[in-house]
């Protein structure tokens, strides 16, 4: 009898030790395993492109949004829309300037990914974010004036210039497959 007392007191000990553990759990820093994603893809201008579950390939997310025409080809013209549109959101006050304080902004909120103290990500890319360029801070090196403001002007102008990097063939037009070669080794051989 008192073996099946202490039985019974034991399981009733058990529920509160797991409750406390699966609330202790989550506050020390632990959290389920998730699946693994790809990396975030940093565009020509700087946008990140984030995977989710649905659309774990954010670059070809990136692809399919620019590519307005769905020829599967981005032309300048798609290409410096795309730029122009990510320079309107930059712009969070909408005086036609990306300024010093909007640059932090993007820097610390819209793409920590880069970590910039850390002087960004080198050759294409890191574990955390990809990108066609080998830019450490594509807003920022659009400053052509080196003003801490970066006009719409200077913006496509950049643009154009990350357009002919990116047409290795000048062919006036860029592709899937074309830029997919010019992603980190790591990212095409995921995409196999």
């Amino acid at each position: 009898m008192a073996n099946m007392a202490r039985r019974l007191y034991l399981e009733v000990m058990k529920a509160p030790a797991l409750v406390l553990l699966l609330v202790a759990l989550p506050l020390a820093g632990w959290a389920p395993p998730r699946p693994a994603l790809d990396p975030v893809f940093i565009t020509p201008s700087g946008e990140p492109i984030r995977p989710t579950p649905q659309a774990s390939d954010a670059f070809a997310a990136w692809f399919a949004r620019v590519d307005a025409r769905h020829d599967d080809k981005i032309d300048r013209a798609e290409f410096r829309a795309d730029a122009a549109q990510f320079f309107k959101r930059l712009d969070t006050n909408g005086d036609g300037v990306i300024d010093g304080f909007e640059i932090a902004a993007y820097e610390k909120t819209v793409a920590p990914e880069l970590d910039i103290a850390g002087q960004g990500f080198a050759r294409g890319g890191s574990e955390d974010a990809i990108s066609l360029l080998s830019d450490p801070e594509p807003v920022s090196s659009a400053d052509l004036q080196l003003n801490a403001h970066i006009t719409l002007e200077e913006w496509l102008t950049v643009a154009d210039r990350r357009f002919d990097l990116l047409d290795v063939k000048h062919e006036g037009y860029l592709t899937r497959e074309g830029l997919r070669a010019l992603l980190p080794k790591s990212a095409k051989e995921r995409k196999r």
